[in-house]
């Protein structure tokens, strides 16, 4: 919203589609009328999002103005409507799941630069394990930023870094405007003051039942409270199975750990073996694990 909210730039609802059209198309040649309809089928299932306000028979509509398309001229139609109605200059895309695909994009399209946003991995896993969104074990709410973060680094280990810009959404809450700045620096656009001001717009671009639902905290201002949540909301046994399964990433980004210790590093690979292969089974295994690296009881749990 923060970006939205520059005069130049649009970005709409999460599109997903590339993915699929990824697998199926070739991005360098023309597509045929076969290809181009069952493209156009993946985009348009997408479409029946409210949020996505484009219309699938609009879509057509602007489809049928093209004459040989390529995949990218399909994909970029969403974008290209959004900035038309919105009287923007630029276009980005928010979709989490394409830092899996950021090389196929760069190749799309060659313009473009990627900002990677990560928050404290303790901090990601509690939110989708009290959204219930994954399941109720948190190791199993570590897997999709453990996930991110090897694509991360291994996309600013390739010719593709000086196009990625790293921000760490603790600045952005703590330091708005100075992270802000940086980042309308790396794009190439001037910062403008109503960035601070996104809840203003936050209505237009997102459905009432949305603002009532997993978005309704984007009506509100950021705050401090917001950073560092883990050590608020987990106990010590959490603390210590995240960081068993995210402390690498956790410390290669400067985020401090509260079991620093080498000395943890046996502990926390039979934590990880316990957890993938042996939670739903006898707990006498973890009760063996915690006594042979004499865990203390007391922090851990029972």
């Amino acid at each position: 919203m923060m970006l939205c909210s520059h005069s130049r730039i649009s970005i709409p609802a999460e599109t997903w589609y590339f993915l699929d059209l990824l697998k199926r198309f070739s991005i360098d040649r023309p597509l045929d009328a076969a290809e181009i309809e069952s493209a156009v089928s993946i985009i348009t299932d997408q479409l029946n999002r409210p949020e996505m306000k484009l219309e699938p028979q609009e879509f057509r509509r602007e489809l049928s103005q093209l004459t040989e398309p390529y995949l990218r001229d399909l994909a970029e139609i969403v974008y290209r409507w959004h900035m038309r109605v919105e009287g923007k200059a630029r276009w980005g895309d928010k979709t989490p799941v394409y830092i899996q695909i950021v090389p196929e994009l760069a190749r799309m399209f060659p313009n473009s630069q990627f900002i990677f946003l990560v928050r404290d991995g303790r901090d990601v896993a509690k939110s989708f394990q009290v959204r219930a969104w994954i399941g109720r074990w948190l190791h199993n709410n570590t897997r999709e930023w453990t996930s991110a973060l090897e694509y991360q680094q291994r996309w600013t280990r390739s010719g593709l870094r000086e196009r990625i810009l790293l921000v760490r959404y603790e600045d952005l809450v703590l330091e708005t405007e100075g992270t802000l700045r940086k980042i309308c620096g790396f794009i190439g656009e001037e910062f403008e003051p109503q960035m601070l001001s996104w809840e203003q717009i936050v209505d237009k671009h997102l459905p009432p039942d949305s603002l009532q639902g997993r978005h309704w905290k984007l009506k509100h201002r950021i705050r401090p409270e917001a950073v560092a949540r883990w050590r608020r909301e987990m106990s010590a046994r959490e603390i210590f199975v995240a960081e068993a399964f995210m402390g690498a990433h956790l410390r290669r980004l400067g985020y401090e750990c509260r079991y620093r210790s080498p000395l943890w590093a046996p502990a926390f690979a039979l934590t990880r073996l316990y957890c993938r292969v042996g939670l739903n089974g006898s707990r006498n295994l973890v009760k063996a694990v915690m006594k042979a690296v004499g865990f203390p009881r007391k922090r851990l749990g029972s």
